[in-house]
């Protein structure tokens, strides 16, 4: 998608996504509070030192479908960058690589790095780390961001005194969609070391202006590094999604396509400049649906699922209808008065309550003024029709 479509159409997709998570849906019962249980499975495992990892013929070996290994390396890039971040929150909570990671550990603790469609391999288990299996579609996709940010921060000296050469083992399967090494990702992938380096490269250049209590405070421009990372974020996912998008790769066509919606999703949210910290990313992962989806999920989402789940599963679908019904129309002002409207009627998601869009909603609807808005009749049949099911 184009700058400048993604430009005309990004408003009412963004606010509808972020206004579901921001109207003050109530707590899943029985939801942890405690901080810790929000880092990935086995985070206390590790220690985020690349002298960790094995070494083997005077080379660091890293195996990138392992998830212990996946996750080291985004600890080491936490460990290494929180510095920059020391002023966006408190013990190392403002470090805009936390959306990635507690992501990484979300999709493992759900099932979505197993094998399709026998999700008995690679599955999670929570009394020891796995595997991410190469056939799977999440696994594959966010290959790309963890595996070439790694390299990148390499290759650009971002990592420094490494005691040994990396070295990343391959897997034969689907070899020509991976790369296991900085001159092969530079040669196959160069966008996105181009967009890796220019996020170190941009936290190399920061200054320190302050210590405070011994800790150093860096001139780093939260709207400008948010904008780097998301921007190496996308460009990761881009490439990924073109390759693992046949259902082959995933559990169910109805996984495939919340696998797109979600990307989509957070395409938004990374123009709207969404603030990636760990407070902010654990509470929105709150919704992510808890188990891989089958087909009979499309039509009615059961009791097994939260309401944070449903809010969840059914904004990011919405969004997807809304994207492809708004195409490259400019938004304006009173059409956006006009959903913020339709969110606050809305708010019984919250309350897990069936909600539908007709009879007396759909006059609250019109007198909102939505259906009167030129150019969006089309978005307010779409959503007079949308039922969020108990």
């Amino acid at each position: 998608m184009g700058n400048e479509k993604m430009w005309s159409s990004l408003m009412t997709p963004t606010f509808l996504f972020l206004s579901f998570f921001s109207v003050g849906l109530p707590q899943n019962p029985g939801s942890a509070t405690d901080e810790s249980d929000n880092y990935p499975p086995f985070w206390d495992q590790i220690n985020g030192d690349i002298a960790e990892f094995p070494v083997q013929n005077n080379k660091t070996i890293i195996d990138p479908w392992n998830y212990l290994d996946r996750l080291q390396m985004y600890k080491i890039l936490i460990t290494q960058s929180n510095k920059y971040f020391a002023g966006f929150g408190q013990n190392n909570t403002g470090n805009v690589l936390w959306a990635v990671t507690l992501f990484c550990g979300e999709l493992y603790k759900t099932g979505r790095y197993s094998e399709p469609p026998n999700s008995s391999i690679c599955a999670y288990e929570a009394g020891g780390p796995g595997c991410i299996s190469i056939n799977s579609g999440w696994g594959g996709i966010t290959f790309y961001m963890i595996v070439i940010s790694f390299l990148a921060a390499i290759e650009s000296e971002f990592l420094t005194n490494l005691p040994y050469e990396v070295e990343l083992i391959p897997r034969e399967e689907y070899r020509s969609n991976f790369c296991y090494s900085i001159v092969e990702c530079r040669a196959t992938y160069p966008q996105v070391m181009d967009a890796a380096n220019q996020y170190y490269q941009y936290l190399q250049s920061r200054k320190i202006v302050s210590i405070i209590r011994d800790i150093p405070k860096y001139d780093t421009d939260e709207d400008t590094v948010i904008f780097y990372m998301w921007k190496l974020h996308r460009t990761a996912v881009e490439v990924g999604q073109l390759k693992f998008s046949d259902i082959s790769f995933y559990s169910s066509e109805t996984e495939r396509d919340f696998t797109k919606d979600f990307l989509l999703a957070i395409e938004f949210c990374e123009d709207a400049r969404y603030r990636p910290y760990f407070e902010s990313s654990a509470e929105f992962l709150v919704g992510f649906p808890h188990r891989l989806l089958t087909d009979q999920d499309h039509h009615i989402l059961t009791s097994s699922f939260s309401v944070r789940e449903k809010a969840l599963l059914n904004s990011v679908r919405l969004i997807s209808k809304v994207n492809g019904i708004t195409g490259s129309d400019t938004i304006s002002a009173k059409e956006v008065t006009s959903l913020s409207h339709l969110l606050s009627l809305n708010n019984n998601l919250g309350e897990g309550r069936s909600c539908r869009c007709g009879g007396r909603r759909e006059t609250q609807i019109r007198a909102a003024g939505l259906s009167e808005v030129p150019g969006c009749r089309s978005l307010w049949l779409a959503v007079r029709d949308y039922t969020v099911d108990e």
